[in-house]
């Protein structure tokens, strides 16, 4: 079957099957699996080499009632085969899990109905109550992911996928509430780590659906990664920080790499900062969503926070990866070459988390050759954590490119000059590991 409508079907023939158009087709049967489906006259509308249209000359296919016989099929199938494939105990695990946030469910909206709470402190009250609930309940259901993670370390390649369908579709009906496994699992921008999830990291106020949500929410907010995301922030900032701070006329050039919406700068900006020297704060990312945020932001802070004193300017590029390594077009060229230039500082938080080595080690190289004597290239990338690895990998189907701190200093194995200074620096958590190079300074 090549295609297949309510009033028609397209099939594939054999190459030198003979068929004319007008003539009667008695008695065309479809089938799903061994089992018939539909049967009626079609009459043969079309006929070429290796295919043939026909038109349904009564009866019309129903195809909302044929989609969902075959996706409940497909769905039957799928768990015959997560039967016979995933082991029991495994299956077993992901049911406690499932059982873990089912009572929590009932719990929390049984409190919920009861609406004995002040409106008034209920934002206050609900922060002491889930941090409580992450303390007790949370660590029961972090540990039930990580010994998941574990369990799931020696499956083949058909077993993940039968594996990532089993979890999710066992456990998102239920996360769904929360607005980060939610926006995560959706990925409305086309990936998961987009700018409006980098800032639900930061959230102060818990948005989820209900009261569940929200403490679903506080819990996404205690995994360690995501308090990764937060904390290495302050690693950027301070980086930003210590090249404003440097005495010189020289105007600074910094780049960030995928910047999303920019929060340490923001963060930067939003307090006490000292700018000694002219700077222009470069954003590039593929996301127009994000620039407008970043932007608006800064922007905002440096007319109203600093009244326009400070000598910085913000440049949005929007460009992907693949522009800045394999330009196609002048225009291309241009902002590669041109933009991408005497840089004291590049960094970047999360885009090496999505890349493979050798489009790491490039694109590391790239913007090495580009820091001027003295300057500084800070990339980051995740570790794997077992608990939320195995939620974004097997639940959210987020795949991420962790690494080791041997697997970041290897990207820059081929740097030329050799750096100066080359090591990995850790934020706070632990969890992100920044490849920390500096260029050598020119000679005397």
């Amino acid at each position: 079957m090549l295609d297949l409508g309510s009033a028609g079907i397209a099939v594939g023939t054999a190459a030198d099957a003979s068929f004319t158009p007008g003539a009667a087709l008695g008695e065309l049967s479809l089938f799903l699996g061994q089992r018939q489906v539909w049967t009626g006259d079609a009459t043969i509308v079309h006929a070429s080499q290796g295919r043939v249209g026909a038109r349904f000359d009564a009866r019309l296919v129903d195809l909302s009632q044929l989609r969902l016989e075959a996706t409940l099929q497909s769905r039957l199938d799928a768990l015959d085969e997560q039967r016979a494939r995933l082991p029991a105990e495994w299956r077993a695990a992901v049911s406690d899990v499932r059982l873990l946030l089912e009572d929590a469910k009932l719990e929390v909206e049984q409190l919920e109905r009861a609406g004995d709470e002040d409106p008034l402190r209920r934002g206050e009250e609900e922060t002491a109550l889930f941090s409580r609930l992450r303390a007790q309940w949370g660590g029961a259901f972090y540990a039930a992911l990580a010994s998941l993670h574990g369990r799931s370390q020696a499956f083949d390649d058909r077993q993940q996928t039968l594996a990532r369908a089993y979890a999710s579709s066992s456990l998102m009906p239920l996360l769904y509430a929360c607005p980060m496994h939610r926006r995560a699992f959706d990925k409305p921008l086309g990936y998961a780590g987009d700018y409006r999830m980098m800032e639900l990291c930061f959230a102060r106020e818990l948005t989820g659906d209900g009261k569940f949500g929200r403490f679903l929410q506080s819990v996404a907010l205690g995994y360690p990664l995501v308090q990764t995301v937060a904390a290495r922030e302050a690693v950027m900032r301070e980086a930003v920080r210590a090249v404003l701070a440097e005495e010189t006329d020289v105007p600074a050039r910094i780049l960030a790499l995928a910047a999303g919406p920019a929060v340490e700068l923001r963060r930067l900006l939003d307090g006490p900062v000292e700018v000694r020297r002219p700077v222009e704060l470069i954003l590039l990312d593929q996301d127009r969503g994000a620039h407008e945020t970043a932007h608006a932001q800064l922007t905002r802070l440096l007319v109203e926070r600093h009244q326009g004193a400070l000598p910085v300017t913000v440049t949005c590029v929007h460009f992907s990866i693949r522009q800045l390594l394999k330009p196609q077009t002048a225009e291309e060229r241009q902002v590669a070459n041109e933009l991408v230039r005497d840089l004291d500082l590049t960094y970047s938080a999360g885009l090496y988390d999505y890349l493979a080595d050798a489009v790491a080690t490039r694109l590391t190289s790239f913007v090495y050759e580009r820091t001027r004597p003295g300057g500084r290239v800070l990339v980051g990338n995740l570790e794997s954590v077992p608990d939320i690895t195995f939620m974004l990998d097997f639940v959210l189907d987020w795949q991420l490119q962790y690494r080791t701190p041997d697997g970041m200093l290897q990207l820059a194995r081929a740097l030329v000059p050799k750096p100066s200074q080359l090591g990995i620096t850790r934020d706070s958590t632990g969890h992100c590991l920044f490849l920390d190079v500096t260029r050598p300074p020119e000679g005397p």
